[in-house]
């Protein structure tokens, strides 16, 4: 009877401790309070996201996906169901992402505003609110794996047409010209070392009076040009003023037409003279000569009167005798 006690007691403490087990499972898995319902809807891959997964907002727990299947009004889509706490601030900015945890690929869901402000987001059971599904950056990172893959082969095919042998004799030709450069800087250097031990040393030269005199010389360079322009200026007006006057000389009524026209009425002139004036002038010059010669004889016949009469006054009177003989003349009788 004993032993039937004992076994008794020990089938009865196991039942309770089962039965408490239980209890406290049950207890632990329950919610412990009723939550707001969610839904995600996306074309992204969900990989690594399961029911039960945790719903962060800003890396704190506040809910967890309820369902995973896909979206009847948006065929191809991946529908998610989450519940959330009714104390979380959501807006009409929240976005949602999926994030991993470390290396284990396991996703969750990872909510955030886009903005401080903004109304409260609200939903219901029957027609829970849908918040936008962002791709994450491991998303991006795949949508731009093709692309980083190929931007990479274009670089490698750049980096092998560089290496080319025909880019290596130029990258050498180039290097071999920098040193060509750093030897003739460094002469140069040299030089300019030398002026300034000139100039600096007991034999050094007057670089101000230098640089005055070629400040002066400038000037005067200036000085020159001005000139030069302004005769440059004057030479090229008068070039204009005669280019105008030739313009006006050979235009229609212009001098030039009107000098040809006086040239052809002298030619007329000339003409009608020769054939005119020139018979009449020779006729009255040949009479002129016959009036000038006649005139001529009677001058000198007058002149050959005005003589005898002044050697013989008296033949104006007894008329022209012979001349008496004088003293000493045969024939002289005395008075």
């Amino acid at each position: 009877m004993e032993n039937k006690s004992h076994a008794f007691a020990a089938g009865a403490f196991i039942i309770t401790v089962v039965a408490l087990l239980l209890g406290l499972a049950t207890w632990l898995s329950r919610d412990q309070q009723e939550g707001d319902i969610y839904e995600l809807s996306t074309a992204e891959s969900v990989t690594g996201l399961s029911e039960q997964a945790a719903v962060r907002f800003r890396g704190i727990n506040i809910g967890k996906v309820t369902q995973i299947g896909f979206d009847p009004l948006n065929k191809g889509q991946v529908l998610l169901r989450i519940s959330i706490r009714k104390d979380v601030p959501l807006t009409e900015s929240t976005y949602a992402t999926l994030g991993y945890q470390g290396v284990t690929g396991l996703a969750f869901v990872q909510l955030d505003n886009e903005a401080s402000t903004g109304a409260a987001l609200t939903t219901n059971s029957d027609q829970p609110t849908r918040i936008p599904l962002r791709p994450g950056l491991l998303s991006q990172f795949a949508d731009q794996g093709s692309f980083i893959l190929e931007q990479t082969q274009r670089i490698s095919e750049r980096v092998g047409e560089l290496l080319s042998p025909a880019n290596q004799q130029a990258i050498m030709g180039s290097v071999q010209a920098i040193g060509e450069t750093a030897t003739k800087l460094g002469a140069a250097s040299d030089r300019i070392q030398t002026i300034l031990d000139a100039q600096l040393g007991p034999e050094r030269t007057n670089i101000p009076a230098l640089v005055a005199d070629t400040r002066a010389t400038m000037l005067a360079l200036q000085k020159s040009t001005a000139e030069l322009n302004a005769t440059a200026q004057a030479a090229t007006a008068s070039a204009q003023a005669l280019t105008d006057i030739a313009k006006a000389a050979t235009a229609p009524n212009g001098l030039l037409q009107r000098l040809e026209q006086g040239a052809e009425d002298l030619s007329q002139s000339a003409q009608a003279i020769n054939s005119v004036v020139l018979p009449s002038a020779v006729r009255a010059a040949e009479g002129a000569a016959r009036t000038a010669n006649a005139a001529t004889s009677a001058a000198r016949s007058v002149d050959r009167a005005a003589t005898a009469l002044a050697d013989e006054p008296r033949s104006l009177i007894f008329g022209s005798g012979g001349t008496p003989p004088g003293p000493g003349e045969p024939g002289f009788v005395s008075p």
